[in-house]
């Protein structure tokens, strides 16, 4: 991995931000100075843009901040380690219909061989995503420095917000503040002191029940659409990914990666579910005054998993991780669960 093999990673790194908004989670910052994600009120949708911690705006923000991407010491952290697998337009989330040869610049994205890339930390994500600052936009959440690991510093509650059951099939939600495509999937962990990390959160990936998923908006209405699941080429083998619902605009062949809001004439990667929820995030400084675009931020994206019917009761951690397929980023929450 050349220093100019790295230095086009990094050019491919812009800002991006997700952050898992149901199960409640403990572990996406501070408390006091974090509006955790949820499903309405405070932290709801796509609203955990974090500015700069050393000049914030507003400090109650930052829990999209967890992520991991590559840095001059750790180049390869959200790379692919081999040759990409996820190639069929229907499962691509840019550049959907490039698959090979020089133009076909998401080769190596997390995306591209979904859950094969390394990641920092414990599976829960990076507070800046790694060890060194890159000048991208990523910064550790209020009050974090930057590479902390969430389960070091953050303490977990007294007792797990939700309970679920084995063998049941429950509910899950993630928001996006800036689109990098790509797709994403839910693990479990045994919440075991010094034992959760990213081959733990790889043995127990969830599958999704059904093939619906839902957009709910912060003032609670739901609409159904299907989902586009992947199951081959994916890791561990066989595990369920699911493709990201909100499109991006679509750059020419070969010029760029669509950070832009308004599409040109080239159009969207693929049909948005909602008129307006398209885009790649307001922090581009596109103008959407007339409401055509970006309205992603006012949804959740839910889904139904099954939880296992043979693990061991206990206290769990679950893991959402979101591959990117327009950057080299993967973003992953946790939140603390108690199986019975």
């Amino acid at each position: 991995f050349t220093a100019t093999m790295f230095a086009t990673v990094m050019v491919s790194c812009a800002l991006g931000h997700g952050q898992l908004n149901y199960p409640p989670s403990t572990r996406q910052g501070l408390p006091g100075k974090t509006w955790p994600g949820a499903l309405s009120g405070q932290g709801a949708g796509g609203y955990c843009e974090q500015p700069n911690s050393e000049n914030p705006h507003n400090p109650l923000n930052g829990a999209c901040m967890l992520f991991s991407q590559p840095w001059p010491a750790n180049p390869k952290i959200s790379v692919i380690p081999g040759p990409p697998t996820n190639n069929a337009s229907q499962f691509r989330t840019n550049n959907v219909n490039v698959s090979g040869g020089p133009n076909d610049w998401s080769a190596t994205m997390p995306w591209r061989a979904p859950g094969s890339a390394a990641v920092v930390g414990s599976g829960c994500g990076s507070a800046g995503g790694g060890d060194a600052w890159n000048a991208n936009g990523g910064w550790p959440a209020t009050g974090m420095k930057q590479g902390q690991d969430p389960l070091d510093v953050l303490s977990p509650p007294p007792f797990p917000m939700t309970n679920w059951t084995r063998g049941q099939v429950v509910e899950v939600a993630w928001g996006m503040w800036a689109n990098h495509g790509g797709g994403y999937s839910y693990r479990l962990c045994r919440n075991t002191p010094s034992a959760v990390n990213e081959a733990c959160f790889q043995r127990t990936p969830l599958d999704f029940v059904g093939n619906t998923y839902w957009l709910q908006h912060i003032n609670s209405s739901r609409y159904a659409f299907p989902r586009v699941t992947l199951t081959e080429g994916t890791f561990p083998a066989g595990s369920q990914w699911a493709r990201n619902p909100i499109p991006t605009c679509a750059p020419p062949v070969g010029k760029g990666q669509g950070f832009t809001d308004k599409c040109g004439p080239e159009g969207l990667e693929y049909p948005e579910p909602l008129p307006g929820l398209h885009g790649f995030g307001y922090t581009n400084n596109t103008d959407c005054t007339d409401n055509s675009c970006d309205k992603f931020h006012d949804y959740s994206i839910v889904d139904t998993v099954q939880i296992p019917q043979d693990i061991p009761a206990g206290d769990y951690l679950i893991s959402w991780r979101w591959d990117c397929e327009q950057t080299h980023q993967i973003w992953q929450n946790c939140a603390d669960v108690r199986i019975n």
